[in-house]
């Protein structure tokens, strides 16, 4: 079988062979090539509906706690925190869900986390007390929300390659088109039902999700042949940690005493440089053991398989010549002396969970400014419509419409999030930036909003600029890590932003319950943000320091390898 790639080039790739010749060639590795297309769409689709119903939920509750909260008699804040567990658990289970589905498979990950999701819920119009429902719905529903929505980020990337950035936007509008519709039929049928039969009637929704993901199946791996010989291979000790050094095409030159080299140590640009030239070089120092089939099936080995924006914006991906090329190049499968049957686990857990990464002063700033984030990110999908109602004197079914304004807004802004990016000097962080800053200045501004009307400009200002952060927060990751590192970043992000879901929620609750107000939360959530903000900027501004030192450093280089060039 031949595939062909844009650039025309043929690769040489073969089908599956029978289960008797899967064999450990070192001139073969085995590659799983997404199809960007045919039952493609069909498992998009199932991403799709999963999104709805999950994120539409969640996003819901903000129109249905008041209920829960009349009916157990309880205070804002205990009635907060059944949304917060659910939310930061949803969050936190994120590596424990990625080393699962490397393990065992989407599929069978997002039937058990439906079923749990489904049955906790649902289990919950039974709780005695808001205190169980902490634990039904908010500890176990949330666990269960994870370990289904996980499973759908992960086979968007696992069946989309070229196609990444368009499949992200339709799963999106999944998320948005829940959003926009859950909060008024949640409710409705409270309305119609009673609380206790209209949450069992939204758990039967989280139940569907397990036929979504029954189309969740494996790719059949492919053999491909080596592109270069084991001679080829580029070592990561050629490359020492603290020295700067310029790579093309293999080729190392160490800069001299003469080149400016102030926090060279603590910028590592060697990391950044490093990672290119395995790049070209097509394989890496992970990569010289061949890929076996049974672990080219298994999704999380695949170091973009996470990334939610568009690969074809990749160093990495714009370096090779084919798309097999490039899979087998960015597909790495971590070697141990000792074989386990949960090695599968572990490999994804552990990398996924590895607190090393946070020796990098840019990852420690980038995770306190996803906390930040946080703090303020669910407060207008919790409180809006009790604010309307109770503070504003909007009539209830306006108020809970409030929460389809944020979403209808916030949708298509993330579309245009990733067009933005491609403008001149609009680079996904400072894009990100404008987002924050918007939000939180809208959000500081709310106070002032006496009327109905200016309500709604909020929701459409805020939910559209607080996409820019939602989109685009993968990206950013990406960007300052490196593909190869994007995993390990991408699940400490997740569990800093799961740990302040946990929290803020029933804090801005308790300030509701003692200020008998919703004014200081949304105050401190806009300054939240506007502290995410200043953060990202200081990202911007190491990023911009990074680049001139490597500017001043090649042409360092140049004049000594070219002293005439000096002269003219």
């Amino acid at each position: 079988m031949t595939v062909k790639s844009d650039s025309n080039v043929d690769v040489d790739i073969e089908k599956q062979p029978k289960s008797t010749e899967l064999d450990d060639s070192e001139e073969y590795d085995y590659i799983t090539v997404p199809p960007d297309g045919g039952f493609g769409w069909v498992v998009l689709f199932a991403c799709f509906m999963i999104n709805l119903i999950v994120d539409g939920f969640l996003y819901a509750f903000g129109a249905i706690s008041e209920d829960i909260k009349k009916h157990f008699n309880c205070q804002e804040w205990e009635v907060s925190l059944v949304m917060s567990l659910a939310c930061g658990f949803y969050l936190l289970i994120g590596p424990v869900a990625s080393a699962l589905c490397n393990k065992w498979g989407c599929r069978k990950v997002g039937i058990i986390g439906s079923v749990t999701a489904g049955l906790a819920v649902a289990l919950s119009v039974l709780s005695p007390n808001v205190y169980v429902m902490w634990l039904s719905f908010g500890l176990i529903g949330g666990i269960g929300m994870g370990l289904v929505y996980l499973p759908s980020i992960i086979m968007v990337g696992y069946y989309f390659e070229e196609k990444r950035a368009i499949a992200t936007g339709i799963v999106t509008t999944g998320t948005g088109i829940g959003a926009i519709g859950s909060g008024p039929l949640s409710k409705f049928l409270f309305k119609q039902f009673g609380w206790r039969y209209g949450l069992v009637i939204l758990s039967v929704f989280l139940l569907c999700c397990a036929i979504c993901c029954v189309f969740m199946r494996r790719l059949k791996p492919m053999r491909k042949r080596r592109t270069l010989p084991s001679n080829e291979i580029v070592d990561d000790s050629v490359f020492p940690e603290t020295a700067t050094s310029v790579v093309n095409h293999a080729a190392v030159i160490t800069p001299t005493k003469d080149v400016p080299s102030s926090n060279f140590s603590e910028l590592k640009i060697d990391d950044k440089i490093k990672k290119r030239s395995r790049t070209e070089s097509a394989l890496s120092t992970k990569s010289r053991h061949s890929i076996k089939a049974e672990d080219a099936v298994r999704p999380l080995y695949k170091e973009d398989v996470l990334y939610q924006g568009d690969t074809r914006d990749l160093p990495e991906y714009r370096s090779h010549r084919d798309i097999p090329s490039y899979i087998q190049d960015t597909t790495k499968v971590p070697e141990v002396m000792e074989k386990s049957k949960m090695k599968a686990f572990w490999d994804i857990f552990l990398s996924m969970t590895n607190f090393d990464l946070l020796a990098d002063k840019k990852m420690i700033i980038l995770c306190l400014a996803n906390v930040c984030s946080m703090v303020g990110y669910y407060t207008p999908y919790l409180f809006i419509p009790k604010y309307a109602q109770f503070e504003r004197s909007v009539p209830e079914i306006s108020s809970i419409f409030l929460l389809s304004i944020i979403s209808f807004s916030n949708t298509p802004a993330r579309f245009l999030s990733g067009w933005i990016t491609k403008l001149p000097y609009m680079t996904p962080l400072l894009v990100n930036n404008i987002g924050l800053t918007v939000a939180g200045v809208s959000s500081l501004l709310l106070p002032f909003c006496t009327s109905h009307l200016l309500l709604i400009l909020f929701c459409i200002v805020w939910g559209g600029f607080i996409a820019f952060h939602v989109s685009l927060s993968p990206v950013i990751t990406c960007d300052l890590v490196g593909l190869e590192r994007y995993s390990n970043a991408l699940g400490l992000v997740l569990m800093f932003r799961g740990i302040t879901s946990l929290s803020a929620p029933p804090i801005m609750g308790a300030i509701r319950d003692v200020t008998n107000s919703f004014d200081i939360a949304f105050i401190i959530g806009g300054i939240s943000f506007l502290v995410s903000a200043l953060m990202h900027f200081h990202l911007m501004w190491i990023n911009h320091r990074e680049k001139k030192q490597v500017d001043e450093t090649k042409k360092s280089i140049d004049i000594q390898a070219n002293p005439m060039a000096s002269d003219i």
